[in-house]
């Protein structure tokens, strides 16, 4: 999440039950936030224990029909009102929709599917933060239109999406049939290791170098996120110190000048030239949900002007002129904003991590190439480590929008890192985005026909039977009167 958090706390393996308050203690963000986080583990984790990975509940009198269930017809798919819980998260359709106009459609506006003869329909989950930005409601404008900001929220966001099936689905059933794909396309995940530059062993402390330990002035969250999906070689990142929560809604954009709500609360919030920027709307968060490991992302942009009493920004380029979204930065139902990035690419980049198409290099242009298996310096000592294949025909694969949170601590000059049983930093797999995954059914065309069988591949909540009452019970005997 690209909040404006102290950090991130929440740790299933340390069996934290409950966060409770002291008197007179300072309250952190980072308390409240693991409170919900262990509510809502404990809650989703129940629910799957109880029910399953992916249930509906029945209707009424029996009716199966419940959420999400998939018909074809006018050459797309669409699905009925309802719920069904994937991993615990209830995932509600309150009116029935079909491929193209779901409410987070992934899709190009004008982009018509192309379905092969079969396909394997699916719903994949999973959460994003909203803030006032996104959604305006949140301000509270008794502190004024522009006021402070408050706190944020998560949304569950479903998309429907497909992908072709052969004859392996039969043998192994639509869910595994799923899961391997997903396995083939993502696995294994890309890791991280992150660390503060040290001495050599041995070095006096009166001959420490000045660059050892965390040299940054403040505390900070930093984030590494994945700009271009892929592997060594075509996978890019890029980070900040503020967990990208450097965001400035767009009020109007006139080509690559764009009018800001604000140019950021202070010179440490906000935007000057120079800086590394991302032109991002509800579009194209959705689109970055795809599961395709590697696709054209959005571009970066270099701020070349910043003016603070217009609160405009001039861009070395034209967002709207983005392939892959006309208009991105100019639609306002959009809600887009501009988003600052901390890095600072070098000008000219190695060779290989050129490749790729043009749209993909365009998209790279100011990013930083994944080099695995050596220290990369981030900035103040902090340093990252992407880590080694370790098999070369299975290289480690990652996905847009993956993103490791490093909190670095002013008073103990470190960052906040688990280590391995070796005392070694640990490679740890993405801290986000999780993705969550539940099939919905197989659709097969008749051969000779322009009709199609659709399978049901959904699994409705297993409900208990009714519990006996009075004497009679079977864990209790009858007891004879008084």
């Amino acid at each position: 999440m690209q909040g404006d958090f102290s950090r991130v706390t929440f740790d299933k393996d340390r069996r934290f039950s409950a966060v409770l308050a002291q008197q007179g203690r300072v309250q952190l963000d980072a308390d409240l936030n693991e409170q919900t986080a262990i509510l809502m583990h404990y809650m989703r984790t129940l629910v799957t224990d109880l029910f399953g990975p992916a249930v509906y509940p029945a209707g009424p009198e029996g009716n199966l029909a419940g959420g999400f269930k998939v018909a074809f017809e006018n050459g797309t798919f669409s699905v009925t009102r309802g719920r069904m819980y994937v991993d615990g998260i209830l995932c509600e359709c309150e009116r029935g929709t079909d491929y193209q106009s779901q409410p987070d459609s992934p899709l190009d506006p004008d982009r018509k599917p192309d379905f092969p003869s079969s396909f394997l329909v699916y719903l994949r989950v999973w959460e994003r933060l909203v803030t006032a930005a996104q959604e305006p409601s949140l301000r509270e404008v008794a502190l004024g239109l522009h006021g402070p900001d408050t706190s944020a929220r998560t949304r569950v966001v479903w998309q429907l999406d497909w992908m072709p099936a052969d004859g392996s689905i039969f043998p192994l059933k639509p869910g595994p049939f799923l899961a391997g794909r997903l396995e083939e396309r993502f696995k294994p995940r890309g890791t991280l290791a992150a660390k503060v530059a040290r001495p050599e062993e041995g070095t006096a402390p009166c001959d420490l170098p000045p660059e050892s330990g965390y040299r940054g002035p403040e505390n900070q969250l930093y984030r590494v996120e994945i700009h271009q999906g892929g592997t060594e070689g075509t996978a890019t990142f890029k980070w900040s110190r503020e967990n990208a929560s450097v965001v400035l809604p767009v009020r109007s954009a006139a080509g690559a000048t764009l009018e800001l709500e604000s140019l950021g609360r202070d010179g440490r919030l906000g935007v000057e030239a120079g800086d590394i920027v991302e032109v991002v709307d509800d579009a194209t968060v959705r689109r970055a949900a795809a599961d395709e490991i590697l696709k054209t992302s959005t571009s970066l942009y270099r701020v070349l002007e910043a003016d603070h009493t217009a609160r405009q920004v001039v861009l070395h380029a034209d967002p709207s002129q983005d392939r892959h979204q006309p208009g991105l930065g100019a639609d306002p139902a959009l809600h887009p904003v501009l988003r600052r990035w901390d890095h600072r690419p070098e000008p000219a980049k190695p060779e290989k991590a050129q490749e790729g198409t043009d749209d993909q290099r365009q998209a790279n242009r100011h990013t930083l190439p994944v080099e695995q298996d050596r220290w990369i310096d981030l900035e103040d000592g902090v340093q990252i480590r992407f880590g080694a294949d370790e098999d070369e025909k299975k290289p480690q694969k990652y996905r847009t929008g993956d993103y490791w949170l490093i909190p670095a601590r002013v008073v103990t000059g470190e960052v906040e890192w688990p280590k391995d049983g070796q005392g070694e930093w640990s490679q740890e797999e993405p801290h986000g985005v999780g993705y969550h995954y539940a099939p919905l059914a197989l659709v097969i065309k008749a051969d000779g026909a322009d009709k199609h069988k659709v399978s049901d591949a959904r699994t409705p909540l297993r409900q208990p039977p009714p519990h006996p009452t009075g004497p009679g019970r079977p864990d209790q005997p009858d007891q004879p009167d008084q």
